[in-house]
């Protein structure tokens, strides 16, 4: 490895550890701020739902920019927005201020992920691409976890403005480090595509807040509530006039050709369903307590192990990437899940009171959770980004990777609302350990046709 491509490693996968970082990290904060702030509880859940609604709507719009005009460009740029963003959170003094700075937090970070992964990829040849990708999913991991936990011990012994204060200077300091990374910039003679932009935002706008407020919803009855299905109409419709913009623009932001390519639509398919296997980690502290009857505090310990395995297997995926190909380590992720949602499922089924759980049963649930993070660790590692980067221009890589990005978070975004309902609709009926059963066999569908589609993948 040469030292430019340490430089590039450090400096991007820096930058998608902060990102990944801000993303967590408020959780534990929030019960302050109502409190701070004297508001309702309700409204302080926009301050994530802001931040991942622009984040999905920038996120196109920003790659697109980034192939134009220079991807370490952009980055920096993205990482000047995060930083204002974080200082405007930072000094607010009340929750529409901070919504604002959530908002332009969001933006920045629109500007970092698709960069970096690109950046990356790039950097190595394709016989060494999956390992270096490899990374990337290891460090979203492993901020995830630190996240909350950083999250708690700022609060405890500073305040949350802290939380904002932070990123700062981490976000001035690779500002400084991206000067002088090599940059790939051509001369642009196509108009900019500022209507499918719009279009662009506003598709994504109308899914994501829709689906977010089926959320908030008990049951599948949230679906039939006008601020879920207006704005999901709303998307439908926008789309072909999307199409058709985006058919005539000189330079599209969402090229149509993409849509056009089978393989490409496939690789997207998989990652909408990779996103709804990342979601289904959100229900395993409430299994742990309803089927092994932990008390709460301590059940969210027992899924630790789950998100070990997944840190552990991203960068060994992209070793299995470049040594036997994309398409079979996806294979190896969804056959792990699927097997590990059918461990935890019979379960279920064995123990019915806190006098059953044993050793012996813990130590099964434990399995059941290395499968499902070591396979979720080989979907969302780097063996869909390799893929993309295989089937789009080199100068559109940015683009078609932000694309299959928003789409994966439209399955995030799903997931628990699919789940979330099974288990509502279980819950309602007074059968909740049910619904947990319902939950895995939701998910050994969605890890079957994981492995059905790979199928259709064929090594270049």
């Amino acid at each position: 490895m040469t030292i430019q491509q340490i430089r590039i490693l450090v400096t991007y996968l820096s930058g998608v550890f902060l990102g990944a970082l801000d993303q967590g990290i408020i959780g534990p904060a929030l019960t302050t701020i109502v409190r701070d702030f004297n508001i309702s509880p309700k409204w302080c859940v926009w301050a994530v739902t802001v931040y991942t609604l622009v984040y999905a709507v920038s996120m196109p719009i920003t790659a697109k920019l980034a192939d134009r005009y220079g991807r370490r460009r952009i980055f920096m740029t993205g990482m000047a927005f995060f930083a204002v963003g974080s200082l405007f959170c930072a000094l607010s003094d009340s929750l529409y201020l901070l919504l604002v700075g959530r908002a332009v937090q969001a933006l920045g970070g629109g500007g970092i992920l698709p960069v970096a992964v690109a950046e990356i990829g790039l950097a190595f040849p394709q016989e060494r691409r999956g390992r270096a990708l490899g990374l990337y999913g290891a460090t979203w991991g492993i901020a995830s976890i630190v996240a909350p936990i950083l999250g708690g011990v700022v609060i405890q012994y500073l305040s949350w403005p802290w939380l904002f204060l932070i990123n700062v200077p981490a976000a001035a300091l690779l500002i400084v480090l991206a000067f002088g990374l090599p940059e790939e910039v051509e001369p642009q003679v196509k108009a900019m595509d500022w209507q499918g932009a719009l279009l662009v935002g506003m598709v994504i706008f109308c899914f994501m807040l829709g689906l977010t407020h089926i959320q908030g919803q008990k049951g599948w009855s949230g679906v039939w509530m006008p601020n879920v299905y207006l704005f999901l109409l709303a998307g439908l419709l926008l789309i072909p006039l999307l199409f058709w913009v985006e058919r005539n623009a000189e330079d599209p932001i969402v090229n149509p050709a993409y849509f056009q390519n089978p393989r490409l639509l496939t690789i997207f398919l998989l990652a909408a369903l990779s996103g709804m296997v990342m979601l289904t980690v959100l229900f395993m502290p409430a299994y742990v307590e309803y089927v092994l009857h932990f008390p709460p505090g301590k059940a969210s310990y027992m899924v630790v192990p789950l998100a070990l395995a997944s840190v552990v297997t991203s960068p060994l995926g992209g070793l299995i990437v470049d040594r036997f190909g994309a398409s079979r380590t996806l294979s190896l992720g969804f056959g792990a899940t699927a097997v590990g949602a059918v461990v935890l499922a019979v379960l279920v089924e064995q123990i019915g009171s806190p006098a059953d759980v044993s050793t012996r049963y813990i130590m099964i649930v434990t399995f059941g959770f290395i499968l499902l993070g070591g396979g979720l660790g080989l979907i969302v590692g780097s063996p869909l980004n390799v893929l993309v980067m295989g089937e789009v221009d080199r100068r559109e890589v940015s683009s078609g990777l932000a694309v299959m990005t928003v789409i994966r978070s439209l399955g995030n975004t799903l997931g628990p609302v699919v789940m979330g309902g099974l288990l509502a609709t279980a819950t309602s009926l007074g059968q909740p350990k049910d619904g947990f059963v319902d939950i895995f066999t939701a998910l050994l569908v969605i890890a079957s046709l994981g492995l059905l589609l790979t199928t259709r993948l064929r090594e270049k």
